[in-house]
């Protein structure tokens, strides 16, 4: 099945809906979507959400859209002639992620907030609606980085490893490592308040915590590959405040060589031709630890690495010296597919740079999932044979993930800050790396099989939670030095943001 390039958009500003109904009521276009019963937009049969696709632009806007298949379905079933806009191309988009609709209204309430102001008098006219105004006051690239567009890259991941949605769909190739991945997730604890400029180079560690799975395994049983918990000899002072690791028995009197040895074995252990994924929380001293322990930081990317646009990728096991990935190749040609596969099942911050650490020589004799660096030299970014390898590892930042659902500028330094911030309940008053893994894994995979983003971060205002009993409250200046700061409650949460379109002051009229 070749990928989709071309998308039309349904509702806001210059929609290709537009010209379907009556122009610029939605109305009629939200009700002939609602009641439309075909597998062009539910895939999941009768009953079944309407799916359609979320298409964020490179700037943080996002649009409703329709691909070229369900477009031509659904205006031949209504008689309705093609829009003579030009299609949205698969480029254009950051991301493109499934948004299900499983009511009328939840249509309509999405699409009440593309509704523009009028621009009677306007020159240049611009797409001001409360979803997007505040994204092209930024200007066409908007700020640094996407990270609206990587939130909705995990979720499609999601949906790629649990093969509940088509690749072609989503301008995507289906990739060859479908149905399985194995994610680490790793945490390591110091203390908040050292503010040192070398903290990062050479940090007071007090406790390091990993969990590594197999997906969607772990999703089904639960079973993990291995946990682990190592407490590191003479830096934690105030044991009685520690909680009990649940999930195994703890290493103590840890030492770096130990540590850095424990990590590069979890590293060296590969699953063949399955991607890596990483969960991170303190991205920075995450990488600074991997990175003294003779893993190449630098060769990881962005999850948005493992979608290929273009010609099929080829499987290639992952090897201890590897090169770096590929930009993503789109198709340039218009292609209005017939044959899509039906689903039988339905929806149930690159910013930190890389470590300039000079790697020490390495050697392993057998493959790995990272490159252990052995000669400082980067391979070409394909084969001889034209195959691309897949990515050493992937980090995934899941407090900047909470940040951006929450549209937060700050989570507060612990897993279990952040938790509260997205609305799961966690105690701060009991750090435990150990544990912390297991909590940061679980978040992320709260946030990546929910909703897209915007109904997902309502979803999680419209049920707040209590704050966690017994508080402490927070350290004093000049107190005890033996008190972790760990133990930290996290100010009152308050969120100001919103995208809910106001009732008046709105108008169709924007041409």
């Amino acid at each position: 099945m070749e990928p989709e390039t071309d998308y039309y958009q349904i509702g806001g500003f210059r929609a290709h809906s537009d010209e379907w109904f009556q122009m610029y009521d939605d109305k009629e276009t939200i009700n002939a979507i609602a009641n439309y019963d075909g597998p062009e937009l539910r895939p999941g049969g009768n009953g079944a959400p309407i799916e359609l696709v979320l298409g964020i632009l490179h700037n943080g806007a996002s649009y409703v859209l329709m691909t070229s298949h369900q477009m031509w379905a659904f205006i031949r079933k209504h008689r309705l002639r093609p829009s003579h806009r030009r299609p949205w191309k698969v480029d254009q988009f950051a991301s493109l992620s499934p948004i299900y609709f499983a009511t009328r209204r939840d249509l309509q309430d999405k699409l009440k907030t593309y509704k523009v102001k009028s621009q009677k008098n306007k020159r240049d006219k611009e797409d001001n609606s409360p979803a997007n105004r505040g994204f092209f006051q930024l200007g066409e690239r908007g700020a640094p980085g996407n990270p609206r567009a990587d939130f909705e890259n995990q979720r499609i991941l999601y949906r790629l490893f649990t093969e509940t949605a088509t690749p072609g769909a989503l301008g995507l190739i289906k990739p060859p490592w479908t149905g399985a991945i194995r994610v680490i997730s790793i945490i390591v604890n110091t203390w908040h308040k050292d503010r040192r400029r070398e903290r990062f180079d050479n940090p007071n560690i007090i406790d390091v915590g990993w969990t590594d799975v197999m997906m969607p395994e772990y999703l089904e049983s639960r079973r993990v590959t291995e946990t682990v918990h190592i407490k590191m000899k003479g830096l934690m002072k105030n044991e009685e405040q520690d909680a009990r690791f649940e999930h195994g028995t703890t290493k103590q009197e840890g030492t770096v060589d130990v540590l850095y040895s424990e990590i590069q074995r979890l590293f060296t252990h590969d699953a063949s031709n399955v991607p890596l994924v990483v969960l991170v929380h303190d991205e920075e001293m995450v990488r600074g630890v991997l990175a003294r322990s003779g893993i190449d930081v630098g060769s990881f990317t962005s999850v948005a690495a493992l979608f290929q646009r273009g010609q099929p990728q080829k499987l290639l096991r992952r090897r201890s010296s590897r090169s770096p990935s590929p930009r993503r190749s789109n198709t340039g040609a218009s292609h209005y597919s017939r044959d899509y596969e039906r689903r039988l099942k339905y929806e149930r911050n690159d910013d930190v740079k890389p470590f300039s650490v000079k790697q020490v020589g390495q050697s392993s004799s057998s493959s790995s999932s990272v490159r252990i660096q052995e000669d400082g030299k980067r391979l070409g970014s394909s084969r001889p044979d034209g195959t691309i390898p897949l990515p050493a590892g992937c980090i995934v930042n899941v407090q900047n993930m909470v940040r951006t659902l929450m549209r937060v500028a700050q989570t507060g330094p612990s897993v279990q800050a952040t938790a509260q911030r997205m609305n799961i309940p966690a105690n701060p008053r009991l750090p435990c790396a150990g544990n912390e893994c297991h909590l940061l894994l679980n978040m992320w995979i709260s946030m990546i099989e929910g909703r897209a983003i915007d109904e997902q971060w309502m979803d999680r205002l419209a049920h707040p939670i209590q704050p966690p009993s017994p508080t402490i409250d927070p350290v004093e200046p000049g107190a005890d030095e033996d008190i972790d700061p760990n133990d930290y409650i996290p100010p009152s949460m308050r969120n100001t943001g919103g995208t809910a379109a106001q009732e008046d002051d709105w108008s169709d009229d924007d041409w």
